[in-house]
């Protein structure tokens, strides 16, 4: 929390001496100049094309898949196995047995 609290007095200082500055506009500029004069190197070229073409590979093999149309109707059966009457005694044994109050019977 000191820590925290530190920084924030540190970042809200700076930042009003930065808007009262006299010379930003030549300072922002003077670092923007410095960021555009920096070169690319082929290595970020290369990385970048890179992704590129493993999107393409991507896209080739993912759209087809996913716009095949099937025109014929699919049909769709649900089944539901049936309890014996010996599981049904033991699933109600089973909720009787959660039960705090027992209402009933036995």
């Amino acid at each position: 929390m000191k820590q925290d609290d530190f920084l924030k007095q540190v970042t809200s200082k700076l930042d009003g001496l930065a808007q009262q500055n006299k010379h930003k506009a030549t300072v922002m500029n003077n670092v923007l100049e410095e960021i555009h004069e920096q070169k690319t190197s082929r290595y970020s070229f290369l990385k970048m094309s890179g992704f590129a073409l493993a999107a393409a590979i991507t896209g080739f093999v993912i759209l087809p898949n996913a716009v095949t149309l099937n025109e014929t109707p699919q049909t769709q059966v649900v089944s539901v196995p049936k309890l014996s009457p010996q599981m049904v005694e033991d699933l109600e044994m089973l909720m009787v047995l959660g039960e705090d109050k027992t209402p009933h019977g036995s």
